[in-house]
């Protein structure tokens, strides 16, 4: 309970910059691809969904392990299904939407550690704010409000990079 006040604490704070229109930000450019969400799978040795991400022509493929909660998000939200009560994410999207908000984009702007970092670009007023985020959650976000998803090609480069260095594993 504490933690989810904590969270809502966190969203009316960036809201209000938002608002304030404190942040600005430049328009997507040539590093990056655009991707979207192909499907969910499971990882059976590590027992961990994976979200599979694929660029339009399907000719690039990046999986990100992401947790149970957040799978099941993207899946209630990939499925067109509405929870009977309110997820996070559900939340999150109204409060964007009641402020007259919008979620730009989302761009999955780094891997480091085998990490994937995000961000989340919502506009308000015509300025437009990066918010970090972790790439689970800024893509259930996406996922809800019809949102393109880009990855950085310098992601897709390292991605690629870290699976031809290990062994494949059977999705």
């Amino acid at each position: 309970m504490r933690k989810v006040s904590y969270s809502l604490l966190i969203i009316f704070t960036v809201l209000f910059y938002l608002h304030s229109g404190l942040n600005s930000l430049a328009d997507n450019d040539e590093s990056e691809q655009e991707m979207e969400i192909q499907s969910l799978a499971f990882d059976q040795s590590i027992q961990t969904p994976i979200v599979l991400l694929t660029d339009k022509d399907k000719t690039s493929i990046l999986p990100i392990w992401i947790g149970l909660c957040e799978a099941r998000s993207i899946e209630l939200s990939l499925s067109d299904k509405v929870a009977p009560r309110p997820l996070t994410y559900d939340l999150i999207a109204a409060i964007v939407r009641t402020m007259n908000a919008k979620v730009e984009r989302i761009v999955i702007v780094d891997l480091r550690d085998e990490v994937y970092y995000a961000q989340v670009e919502v506009s308000i007023n015509g300025k437009v704010s990066k918010i970090d985020a972790r790439p689970s959650d800024a893509l259930a976000l996406a996922s809800r409000m019809n949102s393109p998803i880009y990855v950085k090609k310098e992601v897709l480069k390292k991605a690629a990079l870290l699976d031809s260095t290990k062994e494949k594993k059977e999705l």
